[in-house]
């Protein structure tokens, strides 16, 4: 599966929503259920993360290409 810069902002945004999705339901029913909801801010970042590298990798890669292709 090739991962494109708007699939891993969309995979960013739906982790984050069920983050705060899960704080919201927490809080709905009295409980202090925070642990609930880290899963969803923890594989936000990673996709935030991604997201904001994912020129530079892919420009790496192109100059990888390039290099090896001249050899």
């Amino acid at each position: 599966m090739a991962a494109t810069k708007p699939l891993v902002l969309m995979f960013m945004a739906a982790s984050f929503a069920s983050g705060i999705l899960a704080l919201l339901l927490a809080a709905a029913a009295g409980g202090s259920f925070l642990i609930y909801s880290i899963p969803g801010f923890v594989i936000g970042a990673f996709f935030a993360f991604k997201y904001a590298t994912f020129d530079r990798k892919k420009a790496k890669e192109e100059e990888h290409r390039r290099r090896r292709g001249k050899h």
